[in-house]
């Protein structure tokens, strides 16, 4: 496992990786440190959300932005693992979310975009799992300056339009007068195929499932149906006709059947946090 990035961080994101950090510490280390050994290359760590609710920034953080929250308790969660001498790579996965984040798939509309909720639904099909290039890296091949972008997945592969320190370079260049006709060609990457970051990925189709106080299935929904992907260790344990309690961060993109490249219509669709089986009855 690659150690994590130096990154400057503000005065805000201290205060996320520091609450996360006692998180751990408080809750955590222990399982952490009964891992050491393992031989699974990634694990799915679960933390659940009341041990979240214990800290004021990471619960308000995890309602106004799940994505910048989790980013960084997976870099305090990957310290832990490597100062415990655990070689695997951490993904957290948020589990026992209050009921107040249950909805249903037909109450969901664009304005919950980057929310986090939970569904109750059927997993009516599974994907073939497959994998996207998460980040890419390029090299200048003027000054062998590496640049890292990171992707978005389904969407079209992202590249660097210049390079910094050429950039500098022929800033500096200019103000001597010294910029020769070859400076000013626009630079030319090569991407490093080995170095970029992968994931693999599943997609899961789901649909409405209501349910009484017994468990009994009431109704399954085909009209009310949503797509949402799962990635890493939850790849190939999801199974189709099983019931379960999806939590997620709801996700905008393009319709599949668009066509044309600008096409304005979307869909949501749900990036899986973590899943818990319901135990229902037909």
């Amino acid at each position: 496992m690659s150690p994590p990035k130096k990154v400057d961080v503000n005065p805000k994101e201290q205060t996320i990786l520091r609450e996360w950090r006692e998180l751990v510490e408080e809750h955590y280390l222990d399982d952490i440190k009964h891992l050491k050994g393992h031989p699974d290359i990634v694990w799915g760590f679960e933390v659940s959300h009341a041990h979240i609710d214990e800290k004021e920034t990471l619960r308000l953080e995890f309602h106004i932005n799940p994505t910048r929250m989790l980013k960084l308790g997976t870099r305090i969660m990957r310290e832990q693992f490597e100062a415990q001498g655990v070689q695997m790579r951490p993904v957290i996965r948020i589990i026992e979310l209050p009921e107040h984040y249950l909805r249903r798939l037909d109450t969901l509309r664009m304005r919950d975009r980057n929310r986090v909720v939970s569904i109750d639904v059927k997993i009516t099909n599974v994907s073939q799992a497959y994998g996207w290039l998460k980040m890419a890296v390029y090299e200048c091949k003027r000054c062998s300056t590496q640049t890292h972008i990171d992707q978005r997945r389904a969407r079209e592969r992202e590249s660097p339009g210049f390079c910094q320190p050429c950039f500098d370079e022929l800033l500096e260049a200019s103000e001597k007068g010294d910029a020769s006709p070859r400076d000013l060609l626009p630079p030319v990457f090569k991407m490093l195929t080995e170095e970029c970051k992968y994931e693999d990925v599943q997609d899961l189709q789901m649909c409405q499932v209501t349910y009484n106080s017994d468990h009994h299935v009431l109704n399954t929904s085909t009209r009310h149906q949503i797509l949402g992907t799962v990635n890493d260790d939850l790849v190939g344990e999801v199974l189709t006709s099983t019931y379960a309690r999806v939590n997620g961060i709801v996700r905008v993109q393009p319709i599949p059947e668009r066509t044309f490249a600008k096409d304005t219509r979307r869909l949501l669709s749900i990036d899986v946090l973590s899943v818990e089986m319901l135990p229902l009855e037909d």
